[in-house]
């Protein structure tokens, strides 16, 4: 099975991520995007893919996180490391792509490099919040699971406006996107209407579900992947915050997010 793990970002997708990959059957990398040039023949997507990382090289996280998904602070002298590791993933993982250069790479090709750079895994793919952006392909590839999780948008709004002064501080291009509420909330709303539209070739998942009633989720996610729900780490699900905006967001920014999201909030019962 191919699995991909999108919603928009400050949704919990890092969340979901952690969750699966404490199950003994699933690996899953870390924002790769090696699913964004499906269809293009192998030369342009490799060469998209090193594009795109020698592009973000200012990124720290690791691509490969580990299988008791626990994410730990990564410190200053590890960052270069951390860069260099993920590098050499993107190239260990272009030469295993190799063997299907002579035909346009498809979900089955991905999986097939994926489950040799993971063997004994039973479920590969990726987490990547911008994978919802591009619904209207990915959703129609075979032999693509894909699963959305999406969130309240005045939480998503005060989240992440609080990460572009912080954590994306380093990432102009991110930060463009998202540095008001304004933005925030029209995409917010960009992404649930993509996700409205495709909803019968995905599995979503709320996020104050996942919260409030993590024991009946993960039963239905197991059930949905093909997996022992009991083998995922409830653990990872240790943070309530619910109904954080309300400390989060000035009263203009919550009036903002309002008037753009506010429809859609209500008929995603949010209201």
């Amino acid at each position: 099975m191919v699995l991909i793990i999108t919603g928009h970002q400050r949704s919990g997708t890092t969340l979901l991520l952690e969750l699966c990959n404490s199950h003994p059957d699933i690996s899953l990398t870390m924002e790769f995007g090696n699913f964004c040039s499906i269809g293009k023949p192998y030369i342009v997507y490799m060469s998209r893919m090193i594009k795109r990382w020698l592009g973000i090289g200012i990124r720290y996280w690791p691509l490969v996180v580990t299988q008791a998904g626990v994410f730990t602070s990564i410190v200053k002298r590890q960052k270069r490391m951390t860069i260099a590791r993920n590098h050499a993933f993107v190239l260990h993982y272009l030469f295993k792509m190799l063997r299907h250069w002579q035909r346009r790479v498809n979900v089955q090709a991905i999986e097939a490099t994926l489950k040799n750079i993971f063997p004994g895994k039973r479920i590969v793919g990726d987490k990547y919040p911008d994978y919802v952006f591009e619904l209207s392909e990915l959703a129609g590839a075979d032999n693509l699971s894909i699963l959305v999780i999406c969130r309240d948008c005045r939480d998503v709004t005060s989240s992440a406006l609080r990460t572009v002064s912080t954590a994306w501080r380093n990432m102009p291009v991110l930060r463009k996107k998202m540095d008001t509420a304004e933005k925030i909330a029209e995409r917010w709303v960009q992404a649930i209407e993509l996700m409205d539209r495709h909803r019968d070739k995905l599995c979503v998942i709320h996020y104050e579900d996942l919260i409030k009633e993590k024991e009946r989720e993960l039963k239905a996610l197991g059930n949905w992947l093909g997996v022992d729900p009991a083998g995922f780490n409830a653990e990872v699900i240790r943070d309530n915050t619910i109904g954080k905006y309300k400390n989060g967001l000035s009263d203009i920014d919550l009036m903002t997010v309002m008037d753009v999201a506010g429809p859609t909030m209500a008929k995603m019962g949010y209201l």
